[in-house]
């Protein structure tokens, strides 16, 4: 018979022993989830970028085609009426049958500007369109001197310019024209309105993470696709992308744009017989939304599988988990008196110390995305009459009522917060003054919608006031002063008769102290 010592000693070996294959089998799958999360998370990352390229390689197959198409097209154009405006035979004929013998029908196109001939003097001597009144001497533009003195010059673009015939933003073209003993009879001018360009690409597909790029050869931006007025005709000769555009026919690259800062990958190709490089450029953070959000998910499956894993694992040991329990429950509670510091306990709200730290973030942010912040203080009117004649139950039910308005009104990105008395405040990122007094005018008439009754001789029903401002934080606009500026909006309002928005103009550089 075995010894009850030696009985209680062998127990306790199998137990240390199973809780160690329990521990190390735990383990090793803990690892193994990991390892395949980890896997997944790459192959999305992985697959997304692939897509992007194989998308942004496609986009620039059509975008060089297209617009390689239009401009060889019109430059046939153009080399046609060179060779023949000064041909004998075509000279002595009428004015009208030599219009129609030099240029030919391509003209007519959509998007393709009128072809006019000039002499060696500038003088425009003919059009193909016959309607066309004003005829301006050209001898001035740095591409006739070009073609002049240089009778090897070929096809010159020159843009994003005003046409001087019609008026329209246009991309120049011009050709020399010579005699047959080769000296200079003037040039071939023609022209490609960039709206035929912004049709061609509006009729594109792709995501908002993508921009379709036109330069000249010597680094100046012609086309752009989202629209972007003002970087056209800047130039980025002096950026590391200009020289691996000029060393390199095609290729693709990752880099910061010299235009506007943002990280992007560049798909390019160098169009041949033009001078001109065509490039579709896919914001990277794009790329990762595309398959971070995925990859959340996934991780989120595998720390769940995890946590049921190390939870089995540690059933063997009562007293560990007790303590891990204990402490788990010790984080929660703090989690939620963090929570109740920062919320406001009769509207549900964040309050003001949550305000102070959410503008500090959504500034920074909007500095760095270079997008306007705006801010909205909301104040209920005659409220302490309210209180007076009601009672403050029925206050603080007006004060729900808004904060309801608030939260459900508010579009996707908004914050809302109270802080303090009868007085609300909503943060708006991405939104100029104008969208943000659009937002504010439909809370005031979601409050007024609630018809709730008030005194007669203040209107009958309970109302806001509403004060907007909005600021640049890229353009070194001072915090203080975006809620200096509502506030003051918000006294606008309140002067002007209450129940009303009034919106304010950007903010200038705070002189008095935030108000409590």
């Amino acid at each position: 018979m075995v010894p009850r010592a030696t009985a209680t000693a062998i127990r306790v070996h199998l137990a240390d022993r199973a809780s160690r294959l329990i521990a190390l089998g735990g383990t090793c799958l803990l690892l193994c989830l990991t390892l395949l999360g980890v896997y997944l998370c790459l192959d999305l990352r992985d697959v997304a970028w692939h897509n992007a390229r194989r998308n942004a390689a496609n986009l620039l197959a059509v975008i060089e085609e297209g617009v390689g198409h239009s401009l060889r097209v019109y430059d046939l154009s153009l080399q046609s009426s060179a060779r023949l405006a000064h041909r004998a035979d075509i000279i002595i004929l009428d004015p009208e049958l030599r219009r129609l013998a030099v240029f030919d029908t391509a003209v007519a196109g959509s998007g393709l500007g009128p072809i006019t001939v000039t002499d060696a003097a500038g003088d425009v001597q003919l059009t193909s369109d016959p309607n066309l009144q004003n005829r301006p001497n050209l001898s001035t533009l740095p591409e006739f001197q070009i073609h002049k003195s240089n009778p090897d010059a070929g096809l010159i673009l020159t843009g994003p310019t005003q046409s001087r015939l019609t008026g329209e933003p246009i991309i120049r073209m011009t050709r020399r024209i010579q005699t047959a003993d080769g000296s200079f009879a003037g040039i071939v001018y023609g022209s490609i309105r960039l709206a035929h360009f912004r049709a061609l690409f509006d009729r594109l597909r792709f995501d908002d993470g993508i921009a379709l790029n036109v330069f000249h050869r010597d680094g100046t931006l012609l086309i752009r696709a989202p629209a972007r007025p003002q970087l056209l005709g800047q130039s980025i000769r002096a950026s590391p992308a200009h020289a691996f555009y000029q060393a390199h026919a095609r290729g693709e690259f990752q880099g910061r744009s010299a235009l506007d800062g943002v990280d992007r990958v560049y798909s390019f190709a160098n169009l041949d017989d033009l001078p001109l490089i065509v490039t579709v450029a896919t914001d990277v953070d794009s790329i990762r939304e595309v398959w971070i959000y995925k990859a959340a998910i996934v991780g989120i499956l595998i720390l769940s599988l995890c946590v049921l894993t190390f939870g089995l694992t540690i059933l063997l040991h009562r007293e560990v988990g007790r303590r891990a329990a204990a402490e788990a429950s010790t984080r929660e509670a703090n989690a939620a008196l963090a929570v109740l510091a920062r919320t406001d306990g009769l509207t549900g709200l964040p309050n003001r110390r949550s305000y102070d730290e959410h503008f500090a973030v959504e500034w920074t942010r909007a500095a760095r995305l270079r997008t306007p912040l705006a801010l909205m203080i909301v104040d209920a009117d005659h409220f302490k009459q309210f209180n007076d004649r009601f009672g403050h139950q029925r206050g603080d039910e007006v004060l729900k009522a808004v904060a309801l308005c608030l939260q459900q009104t508010l579009d996707t990105g908004g914050l809302s917060f109270r802080i303090g008395g009868e007085e609300f405040v909503a943060l708006l990122p991405g939104l100029d003054a104008t969208a943000a007094g659009a937002a504010a005018e439909r809370i005031r008439r979601a409050v007024v919608s609630l018809g709730i009754p008030h005194a007669p001789d203040v209107g009958g029903s309970a109302t806001v006031s509403i004060g907007v401002a909005s600021a640049d934080p890229a353009s070194g606009d001072p915090p203080d002063g975006l809620f200096t500026a509502a506030d003051a909006a918000l006294y606008a309002a309140k002067k002007a008769g209450r129940n009303r928005v009034r919106a304010a103009p950007p903010p200038a550089p705070p002189t008095l102290a935030m108000r409590a």
